[in-house]
């Protein structure tokens, strides 16, 4: 039965079936639509746009599926195209692969993994902002081994956290008088942050603004007092750029920042040789250089007799090392199928 009108049950007018989205639902088996038009579930959709758990929200209502990867294509394929991001999910999970899933096929994780029927519906995943601010939180209790901003009202913490990670260097964590006052620091401008947000907040009325003067001076002069002592910590302890105390001791430099990590216990800091010298960029450099190099020198029989000799040595040298590399690597294995059989062993007894 082909449909050309139906009623949206949400703003209640009549509308052409192709103002509304396609249904696989069995309780859309007459129409083959959604029953509420697309104007209003845009209309709903940008009331959040930007909150995961809003969208979630709103395609669970619909029985669609809430599809990870597809939605974050869809951010990228609507600024591409200056198009309506909820418009552009929905003309996604249109498509054939995706036509008949419902809300219980959904995917909440990257890697598309995890779906609706393993995750309870009252506990929805996070979205990406919250874990890294999980992460930092993380590193400041594991670095200091307690919380610094314990008393701290919940909603600032999150910046607080974020603000201290970054201050956390070597020269901070060993020195006790450096340490309490970066945290200081760092707690001043987030007391910085609410005075200038209070500021903007009485500025913006502009009828009332000249009654306020006395309270926006009083916050500007608070804003001062605690810049000024905020400016005179980093001075005294070699925080600011201008004072900072480590400057000559390499700590931005690349072996800096990976000792840095590595002291923190960031086992991605470690360096792998093999995969730096095996990466595809760095060979095709390599690659270049040495063609510039035979391009530029004229080689007599000499040179490249001196050279294979050369290149023979090495390859000797090499192969000789790979034999006992080899070698240490059978008994290791060995030694490894051992321990592996008796802690089998002693787990079966």
């Amino acid at each position: 039965m082909n449909i050309e009108k139906i009623v949206c049950s949400c703003c209640g007018k009549e509308r052409d079936a192709g103002q509304y989205y396609a249904s696989a639902s069995p309780f859309h088996a007459a129409t083959g639509k959604l029953h509420v038009c697309k104007q209003c579930l845009l209309k709903i959709a940008d009331s959040d746009i930007e909150s995961p758990i809003h969208i979630q929200n709103l395609l669970r209502m619909l029985d669609k599926p809430y599809l990870h990867t597809t939605w974050i294509s869809s951010i990228e394929e609507a600024a591409n195209r200056n198009r309506h991001l909820f418009s552009i999910y929905m003309k996604n999970l249109g498509l054939r692969h995706n036509r008949m899933k419902t809300w219980q096929d959904s995917e909440f994780d990257e890697d598309g993994t995890k779906t609706q029927q393993e995750i309870n519906v009252d506990h929805p995943s996070k979205d990406h902002g919250i874990q890294l601010d999980d992460t930092n939180k993380n590193d400041v209790l594991r670095m200091l081994g307690y919380d610094p901003f314990e008393g701290e009202i919940e909603s600032d913490k999150r910046l607080l956290y974020n603000n201290l990670v970054n201050f956390l260097d070597e020269g901070t964590l060993e020195d006790n008088f450096k340490l309490p006052a970066v945290i200081e620091i760092v707690k001043g401008f987030n007391q910085i942050d609410k005075i200038n947000r209070a500021i903007a907040t009485i500025t913006s009325d502009v009828a009332n603004m000249s009654n306020q003067a006395g309270g926006i001076k009083s916050l500007i002069d608070s804003k001062e007092k605690i810049l000024k002592s905020m400016l005179a910590l980093a001075k005294d302890n070699g925080i600011s750029v201008n004072h900072n105390n480590n400057k000559s001791k390499g700590a931005g430099t690349l072996s800096g920042i990976i000792k840095t990590l590595q002291e923190k216990g960031f086992e991605e800091g470690e360096v792998n040789q093999f995969d730096i010298e095996t990466a595809q960029g760095i060979r095709q450099v390599a690659d270049l250089s040495n063609k510039s190099i035979m391009d530029q020198l004229q080689f007599d029989e000499n040179d490249y007799t001196s050279m294979i000799m050369e290149q023979r040595e090495i390859i000797q040298s090499l192969d000789a090392r790979t034999i006992t590399l080899e070698e240490e690597n059978r008994k290791l294995k060995k030694e490894l199928f051992s321990l592996r059989k008796t802690e089998g062993t002693l787990t079966n007894d």
